[in-house]
């Protein structure tokens, strides 16, 4: 019989009613129902000055207290900060996570026949709460069969070098990126984020600046893409000399991760803006760095990403292909995608050049616009612009950007590049009235027409700074080298008469001239600043200068300016690793002319190990024809 004056929770060992189950609750939790019509007051908002001293204030407005007898400003902020998790929320996720290991534990005890079918349903039938944490038990399990098997080449101990205080542990957050290992501090991040926009972007500008750093704070699902961030900071601490050493740790990490998207599923985790992004990124290093077979490979990924995502059709209409992209959000994205088509298109511009191998892009396939101006992508105001077809036509070049110039240009090279290495049997090129000449003729007009119709802004000045508009005055006289040096070749392999092929040479030695004037212009500009393929432009003219001296050696302006572009290699060099490859074939060229004297002091510089002759001659964009020992050798495009 229960004893009346016991409470009715303690007369047996469990509840036997809702009623008991209630006054259980009220004794565990120390809430009675009467407290569920307790209206708590309102919390008293401390003053910031307060808060900060850590002292006790009494809430008046408009100065409390303490702030009234200090005399000082008592200002108040409204928004309070979240304290943290509710009590006993912690010790419930504990709870769980024993019992999934619990479950884990027993499933290693007793494997079945189907690992995998086995292992999600055992641990997953118990609870419905668990799922969520099974979720991050996966991803570390994956994570760690990964790590035994391919030991991870990157040590932290690199970015303690870099500066960093103290190596972050593995966390949930980064197992859940899919991370292998742990990323620079937040104070490096910020400063490669910085060097990046301020030396990189420039030249490259592929990157929305505000979306971008925002999105690097947001969730592990809308951030960039690793590999875009690593890639990134690989350029950025290649012209750091803080950083130097971090480059190439960046760049195999951004790789690792760009190929690792690309067998995730069905590979569709990387078609995506930001990937491509990344591989035109990748493909510049590459170059900077030499490893130019990489490169011809990398400036295919970013072509074919490009357009499988329809972004070389970004102004078409009626477009009736595959769509795999949503449409743009305002128009700075669209802006966005297609300045990322245009940097894919440079790349396989330039990445063809001198081998002759084809391009990815077909000009007729092209329906994106020509890039905005700069302030108007990043301020999204929409700007209009004109269409490569109206470009070669002439028509709107007084809204072409600098980037947008570049990317003309890219295209001109293009021409070049199919009107040296595709010929047919029907050019004729021994008549003056043939194919041949005819497409030269107009290629040359179409360069001409150019320089003379460019806008005020793309003109170089003394206080020019834009590295795409120093750029893409060095390209227009770079093109103009490569077209006349086949027009020698062509004029004196067929003896055609000979103003033909002088007029060539007079072209070729005042584009030369015109490109050391633009050095000088620009001389003021870091280095780190100009455009990766600066160097190609600097070493057509110097051989321009080193072919001349061989029949005029007593000509001391344009030894002066061979001097001079030589000079120019040797400061390029300092942060563009492939100015050093040009060097030393500039080497090999003047070997036995006037120069060669003159260069005998430097000599041991060049021969560094590992830069070899073939290695030189591998460079795409180096490759010289010597079919004939003419005073100018054909082109190098």
């Amino acid at each position: 019989m229960t004893d009346l004056n016991r409470p009715p929770h303690l007369a047996d060992n469990h509840p036997s009613s809702s009623q008991d189950l209630q006054i259980n609750i009220t004794q565990e939790t120390g809430h009675s129902d009467a407290d569920s019509h307790y209206v708590p007051r309102p919390k008293r908002i401390a003053c910031v000055l307060c808060r900060r001293r850590k002292l006790r204030c009494d809430g008046k407005r408009p100065s409390c207290g303490t702030c009234s007898r200090l005399g000082h400003e008592c200002v108040f902020d409204e928004v309070r900060k979240k304290s943290g998790p509710k009590r006993g929320y912690v010790k419930q996720l504990e709870a769980r996570l024993a019992q999934v290991e619990n479950l884990l534990k027993n499933q290693k005890t007793n494997p079945t026949p189907d690992q995998g079918s086995s292992f999600t349903g055992s641990v997953a039938n118990p609870s419905t709460d668990i799922p969520d944490i099974l979720a991050i038990i996966n991803e570390s399990s994956a994570f760690q069969q990964r790590h035994d098997r391919v030991p991870d080449p990157f040590s932290a101990q690199v970015f303690q070098h870099a500066g960093t205080t103290n190596t972050p542990n593995y966390g949930m957050e980064m197992i859940s990126l899919g991370l292998e290992e742990p990323l620079p501090s937040q104070g490096i991040i910020d400063e490669l984020n910085e060097i990046y926009f301020k030396k990189i972007h420039p030249g490259m500008p592929i990157l929305h600046r505000p979306r971008l750093l925002a999105a690097m704070s947001l969730g592990p699902s809308t951030r960039p893409p690793l590999c875009l961030q690593y890639i990134m900071w690989s350029h950025a601490a290649s012209i750091s000399d803080k950083y130097s050493s971090l480059h190439s740790v960046f760049y195999e990490r951004a790789r690792k991760y760009a190929e690792a998207d690309e067998l995730r599923g069905l590979g569709e985790h990387a078609v995506s803006l930001g990937h491509c992004q990344a591989w035109v990124l990748i493909c510049s290093y590459e170059f900077k760095m030499m490893f130019f077979p990489r490169a011809w490979l990398s400036s295919g990924k970013a072509a074919r990403l490009a357009i499988m995502m329809g972004l070389n059709r970004v102004d078409g209409e009626g477009i009736d292909v595959k769509q795999t992209l949503t449409a743009a959000k305002d128009w700075s994205e669209k802006e966005e995608r297609r300045r990322v088509f245009w940097m894919a298109y440079c790349a396989d511009r330039f990445a063809s050049i001198g081998t002759g191998w084809p391009v990815v892009f077909d000009d007729k396939d092209v329906l994106t616009k020509l890039p905005a101006s700069e302030e108007s992508f990043i301020k999204n105001q929409p700007e209009e612009t004109i269409s490569l077809e109206a470009a070669y036509l002439g028509e709107g070049m007084s809204t072409l950007s600098a980037f947008g110039g570049v990317s003309f240009m890219a295209s001109i090279f293009g021409k070049n590049l199919a009107h040296l290495h595709r010929p047919n049997p029907h050019e004729d090129d021994h008549d003056l009235n043939g194919v041949y000449w005819q497409r030269h003729r107009s290629h040359d007009n179409i360069l001409l027409h150019f320089s003379l119709t460019m806008p005020s802004h793309l003109r170089l000045s003394v206080g020019t700074t834009d590295p795409n508009v120093i750029f893409c005055s060095m390209a227009i006289h770079t093109a103009t080298i490569c077209l006349h040096q086949a027009a020698i070749y062509k004029a004196e392999k067929n003896k055609m008469p000979g103003p033909i092929a002088t007029e060539s040479k007079r072209r070729c030695i005042l584009a030369a001239e015109q490109i050391s004037n633009i050095l000088r212009l620009s001389s003021h500009v870091d280095p780190s600043k100009m455009s990766v393929l600066t160097p190609f432009c600097v070493y057509v003219a110097a051989r321009v200068f080193v072919q001349y001296l061989k029949f005029r050696p007593d000509d001391s302006a344009a030894r002066s300016s061979l001097q001079f572009v030589f000079s120019a290699l040797h400061l390029l060099k300092t942060k563009n690793p492939l100015a050093e490859s040009f060097i030393f074939q500039l080497d090999l060229d003047t070997a036995g002319t006037v120069w060669s004297d003159f260069n005998q002091s430097k000599k041991a510089c060049f021969m560094r190990a590992g830069l070899q002759r073939d290695a030189v001659r591998a460079i795409p964009s180096v490759e010289i024809r010597r079919n004939t020992n003419q005073s100018l050798s054909p082109g190098l495009c």
